[in-house]
């Protein structure tokens, strides 16, 4: 089920280059920065572009809302923690309907 609500969601971002939904609820970050794949991004500086991109790619092909992703940047494998519903606030201005990964060493990544 994730996959064709989220999927859906990443349809219709390429389709209009952003998501905008209503008002964000409290527990959205600020500060995102987008990565250049359009289709995640990172908040900490411990979490790699490259490592946002393997776990966007866990979510959709792994079962269940924990995934295990690689990092090409640490040469390891993480958990991270998944839950969808998150706005993200990137430092574009702009407003994404995300789901939200956290784990890992303090990674913290968001994905549509």
């Amino acid at each position: 089920m994730k996959k064709n609500i989220i999927g859906g969601i990443a349809a219709a971002a390429t389709a209009t280059g952003a998501l905008l939904f209503g008002a964000a609820p409290a527990q959205a970050d600020d500060g995102f920065i987008m990565c250049p794949s359009g289709r995640d991004g990172v908040a900490t500086a411990v979490t790699s572009c490259p490592f946002a991109d393997d776990v966007r790619f866990s979510y959709f092909t792994q079962d269940g809302q924990v995934v295990t992703a690689y990092s090409p940047v640490t040469g390891e494998y993480y958990e991270m923690q998944c839950a969808g519903g998150f706005y993200a606030h990137f430092i574009t201005g702009m407003t994404v309907r995300s789901v939200r990964c956290v784990g890992g060493d303090n990674a913290v990544v968001v994905i549509w």
